[in-house]
């Protein structure tokens, strides 16, 4: 039963909780100004578009609301509903300090703190977009009903893609917690709904693949927020569908409330089940490799496994670390900043290409070996936790290292491998082509596999991010996770670009090596004839000595010193992490 001041209780929690949000992103000044670039740079774009277009927006006249407008809003009402319940199910299943809450205040009041929260950040995200636009708006037509009309329609957006992802969410969260089958599957389960969720997005933006333009979601009843925020405006939008979006978003908001209370409320008062077998050991007839802790930890990670030939503190370390991510996909959300960056712009040009796997293949052999050596070891001494000075002192660190390489090269060359064969078997490579592209694959995943615990056990993290109940995730630097992908995917690029297209990669290597830095010392110098234009001079001969290389030449030459470069890198590296783990001390 809930409180007669329930409203205004939620509104405080919410409030409290969105300030916390809003502390912790200041407190870490990376990620801040990423996000601060993030919202500034394209309403800086959208305030010069407006200004420098300004007559010829105002001569076009009346237009009808074309359909794709409809449907990009609801593909955004789709991404933020996705967001929503990624964040339910990963990150804030519970509140902070839940015994707290849940005896002094109602679960009602909780939900309604918890969706005043995620909404007032959801609108912190729009925020500076929708002044800017309706700032435009108002500009450009003089329509002051826009400036109430326009925040009206996001807000409702973001309320009802919020409670439709908190729905969504809780749903998850109650069945991870009432069957032990999802439990025991649920990274593998969230890794296929992950899949499923960005094929479907590429499928809409991309309609030259799937033939599903983003014009077609104009049909759902979430697009049609664009009716009401046009109203005032030029654009002609639908008066019925706008009055269909406020009071289809005032029954969205009663119903999801009620549902979100509900499925809430059983979660946080149900005894999450076991996501762990339970497995009967006679114990007279138990062998020392079968005992305790031993058989518990390798039937942990099935149906995944490590060889029994593999020695026994190798093992150990490597069936930690497979655990740790099972346990815990979220260590891996740093991967996917830099995979979605790269990857689908990627696969926008692969689809405009004449045949898309003269890009997949190249970026297989370069992305997928850095996945492989990033998943497992990129932060190993933060993964330790409080029982990092017992791990250093009960295992050596080749052991040690060994144990967070072989996740790596057991699961990931196999995957690489298969995928980068199948991709350049399938596209339009010769064989020799074909079987270079595997070559670079191994090689690169021999090289991620072997930087990544360097990297990690240099840099480590330790510092925690509490993402809900009180419990934390510790996250690798941004400074890891760039040096070690751009020190992955770089040379890696340039040498399946020696492969691919050899005289590309001769340009590239001339202009990077000799004409560009040439060109930057005479923009320096501003062609005044001191040392340093004689040190101009010599990177424009160096860039001219280069491209006077012959092909073949050149290609073997470069290509067998950046192979002769990553097997040395990857011995170094690996000797370098030893050396780091075995003389490391924890903070104090």
């Amino acid at each position: 039963m809930a409180e007669s001041k329930w409203p205004q209780h939620a509104l405080r929690v919410g409030v409290f909780e969105f300030r916390r949000s809003v502390r912790a992103i200041w407190q870490d000044k990376a990620r801040a100004f990423l996000m601060a670039a993030g919202l500034v740079f394209p309403s800086l774009m959208l305030v010069g578009f407006i200004y420098l277009f300004s007559g010829a927006i105002r001569n076009v006249g009346t237009v009808s609301l074309p359909p794709v407008a409809r449907g990009t809003v609801a593909l955004l009402w789709l991404f933020g509903v996705f967001i929503a319940t990624q964040r339910v199910v990963s990150a804030r299943p519970r509140i902070d300090a839940e015994q707290l809450m849940l005896t002094t205040v109602s679960a009602r009041t909780v939900v309604g703190g918890l969706l005043v929260a995620e909404t007032l950040r959801v609108l912190a995200y729009l925020g500076l977009p929708v002044v800017v636009l309706t700032g435009g708006v108002v500009y450009l037509f003089g329509s002051l009903v826009s400036m109430l009309l326009i925040p009206l329609a996001a807000i409702l957006l973001g309320l009802t893609a919020v409670l439709v992802g908190m729905v969504l969410g809780y749903a998850i969260a109650l069945l991870i917690a009432t069957s032990p089958f999802v439990a025991r599957h649920k990274t593998v389960l969230g890794g296929i709904a992950v899949v499923v969720a960005i094929g479907g997005y590429l499928l809409i933006t991309l309609p030259q693949f799937g033939g599903v333009g983003q014009e077609s979601l104009a049909v759902l009843p979430v697009g049609w927020f664009v009716d009401l925020a046009v109203i005032g405006s030029p654009a002609q939008g639908s008066m019925t569908r706008a009055g269909v979006a406020v009071g289809g978003s005032l029954l969205v908001v009663i119903g999801g409330i009620v549902l979100v209370e509900r499925e809430a409320t059983r979660l946080w008062f149900t005894d999450p089940v076991s996501g762990e077998k339970k497995t009967d050991v006679d114990p007279e007839h138990t062998t020392p490799e079968q005992d305790g802790t031993r058989t518990v930890l390798a039937d942990a990670i099935v149906p995944l496994g490590i060889p029994r030939g593999v020695s026994q503190p190798t093992r150990r370390v490597a069936q930690w670390t497979l655990l740790r991510t099972r346990r815990d996909p979220r260590r891996l959300n740093f991967l996917l900043l830099p995979v979605v960056m790269v990857g689908s712009g990627l696969f926008s040009s692969g689809m405009q290409a004449a045949s898309p796997w003269m890009v997949f293949a190249p970026a297989a052999a370069v992305l997928l070996p850095w996945m492989a050596g990033a998943t497992f070891a990129m932060n190993p001494l933060g993964d330790e936790g409080t029982v990092l000075p017992v791990t250093l002192i009960s295992v050596s660190g080749a052991s040690y290292v060994r144990g967070l390489m072989l996740p790596g090269l057991l699961f990931g060359i196999p995957i690489v491998v298969l995928v980068t064969a199948g991709a350049a078997l399938v596209g339009p490579f010769e064989l020799p082509v074909a079987i270079g592209l595997v070559g670079v694959s191994l090689l690169t995943t021999l090289v991620a596999v072997t930087t990544a615990p360097a990297v990690g056990l240099w840099f480590p993290r330790f510092s925690a991010i509490s993402i809900g109940q009180s419990r934390e995730v510790i996250p690798p630097r941004l400074l890891t996770t760039a040096l070690h992908f751009l020190g992955v995917t770089i040379p890696a690029t340039v040498l399946v670009v020696l492969l691919i297209e050899p005289q590309l990669g001769q340009t590239l290597i001339a202009g990077i090596t000799g004409f560009l830095p040439a060109a930057l010392v005479q923009l320096a110098t501003g062609g005044d004839g001191d040392i340093l234009s004689d040190v101009g001079v010599w990177f424009q001969n160096l860039g001219t000595a280069i491209q006077s290389i012959g092909l073949e030449s050149f290609q073997l030459t470069a290509g067998g010193l950046l192979v002769f470069s990553a097997v040395i890198v990857a011995v170094v590296s690996y000797r370098v992490a030893i050396r780091r783990f075995d003389s490391y001390s924890p903070p104090t």
